[in-house]
């Protein structure tokens, strides 16, 4: 994550597969949402926060920053496939 973008845009995975996420930041306080999964997690500089979930259903279901960091904040989107 860095101002004001989440890379990758978009995560893939398999339905029902555990899946661990290693996110960090290269300048502000972020947070990771997955509002669908009930996910929120800061995400700190110099740190590396570790999420961890089971896949639901096919889908797609958004990403977003949940920290204010900025005037672009609510371009901070992306998203999470399921196949």
């Amino acid at each position: 994550m860095k101002k004001y973008t989440i890379e990758p845009t978009v995560i893939r995975v398999k339905s029902g597969q555990r899946v661990e996420l290693s996110i960090t930041t290269a300048d502000v306080q972020h947070g990771f949402d997955l509002p669908a999964l009930g996910i929120k997690e800061a995400v700190q500089p110099g740190k590396t926060t570790t999420v961890l979930f089971t896949a639901p259903a096919p889908g797609e279901y958004k990403v977003a920053c949940g920290i204010l960091c900025g005037p672009h904040h609510d371009d901070m989107t992306g998203k999470l496939v399921v196949d």
